[in-house]
């Protein structure tokens, strides 16, 4: 990073606020590594959990569930002309017993990558959720695919929230839906950069230290 020779001819001064600057720069990478363990670490809400107010849900909870239902697809991405994710919509379906009836009062996005290998499961849970939801004569059970995600909620950034109001639109849902029953997060993968970024802060760390004792014990 920095030459032997370049450091033994620059002044005191800038060699000690070389080792400050990178010392800041650790303590910034130490903290957004620790907190993004910590995070990834925490125990899991259960989104499966009937009790759970979606409305409560906030950016960078650790969350987990069994998908059995999918309204549908609202993006995708793509590298090179390959899909490499797919984001689904995923309700929150409530059971009346007193009238026998399922209502959806919320939907969060939900994003599946193609290295899970659950595109065409996900596929058939958007089917079946479909043939469910058609269906007059109580034959057609909606839990009989699932999926199994354990992620961390994100916010839904502008275009992503146009699209995923867009497919419920097309599902047929009104914009009075849209405003009451959208949650402005999708659940991404679990995959964490913290131990990366929690070594490099601690690296610098070591290096700035390094830096100010040899720029205090330069002469001047």
């Amino acid at each position: 990073m920095f030459g032997f020779f370049t450091l033994k001819s620059e002044p005191r001064a800038v060699t000690i606020s070389k080792g400050v600057v990178i010392i800041i720069l650790g303590i910034v990478m130490a903290v957004l590594g620790g907190r993004d363990i910590i995070r990834i670490n925490a125990k899991p809400i259960d989104l499966n959990d009937t009790h759970m107010d979606w409305n409560q849900l906030k950016s960078g909870q650790h969350v987990e569930m069994d998908i059995d239902v999918l309204i549908g697809q609202y993006m995708y991405t793509t590298d090179n002309g390959a899909e490499i994710s797919r984001d689904y919509l995923m309700p929150h379906i409530n059971y009346d017993s007193h009238n026998d009836i399922y209502t959806i009062d919320r939907v969060i996005g939900v994003k599946i990558n193609r290295s899970s290998g659950d595109f065409d499961t996900a596929d058939a849970i958007v089917n079946n959720t479909r043939n469910w939801w058609n269906d007059r004569t109580g034959a057609v059970n909606f839990n009989t695919v699932t999926i199994h995600v354990d992620g961390y909620l994100q916010k839904l950034d502008d275009n992503q929230m146009k699209y995923a109001r867009e497919a419920m639109t097309n599902a047929g849902f009104t914009p009075h839906d849209l405003a009451a029953m959208i949650v402005p997060y999708y659940i991404c993968d679990n995959s964490s950069a913290g131990p990366v970024l929690l070594g490099i802060g601690i690296s610098c760390l070591f290096l700035g230290a390094g830096l100010g004792i040899y720029g205090f014990k330069k002469e001047q």
